[in-house]
C-alpha cells in the first residue's frame, strides 16, 4: 500500500492505514539517515556528535526491541496462567473422583491390574490384622483392618 503523506497531515488516514505503512516508513527513514551520513562524508561535512547520535539511535532501537519482548513475555505469561488454571481445574475434578480416592486410600491407582489389587489386599490385611498387634493396640488395628476390608470390598464391587 502506498500513501502520499503530506507534512503533518495524518488526519485523513485511518489508524489501520498508518499502521500498515509504518514499517515501510521506518525503513525509509533509516535508509534516508544512512544516505545523508554517506553524503556528508562524501562532501566532507562533519556532523556534530555523530558518534553520540549513533549511540542514541542504537539505544533507541534496543529499547523498542525490549518493549516488544516485554509485550511478548506478558502475552506468554497470560497464556501460561490460563493453561495453569485450566489444568488445576482438571486436576481438581480428577482428584475429587470418589473412585480415585478409594484406590488412593489403599495405595493403588484406579488403573491397577487385578493381580496387583489382590496382592495389595493380602499385604494390607496381613499388615493391619489385629492378631498381629499387642493387646493395647488391637482396638486401633481392628479399626484400620475394617477400613481396609471395606475399601477392598468396594473396589471389588466397582470392578464387577
Amino acid at each position: 500500500m502506498i500513501l502520499e503523506i503530506d507534512e503533518l497531515n495524518f488526519g485523513r488516514y485511518t489508524p489501520a492505514q498508518l499502521a500498515a505503512v509504518r514499517p515501510s516508513l521506518k525503513r525509509l527513514a533509516d535508509i534516508t539517515r544512512r544516505n545523508l551520513r554517506l553524503l556528508d562524508s562524501v562532501l566532507g561535512i562533519k556532523g556534530e556528535d555523530s558518534a553520540l547520535r549513533g549511540k542514541y539511535e542504537l539505544v533507541r532501537a534496543e529499547l523498542a526491541e525490549a518493549r516488544t519482548q516485554i509485550e511478548n513475555t506478558r502475552h506468554d505469561l497470560a497464556t501460561a496462567h490460563a493453561w495453569i488454571e485450566q489444568l488445576q481445574g482438571r486436576l481438581a475434578s480428577i482428584e475429587d473422583d470418589e473412585e480415585d480416592k478409594l484406590y488412593r486410600s489403599v495405595g493403588l491407582a484406579a488403573t491397577a491390574h487385578t493381580v496387583v489389587v489382590a496382592a495389595a489386599r493380602r499385604a494390607l490385611l496381613q499388615h493391619y490384622h489385629p492378631d498381629r498387634r499387642p493387646p493395647e493396640k488391637k482396638a486401633a488395628a481392628t479399626a484400620s483392618f475394617q477400613a481396609v476390608c471395606a475399601a477392598f470390598e468396594r473396589i471389588k464391587e466397582l470392578r464387577e
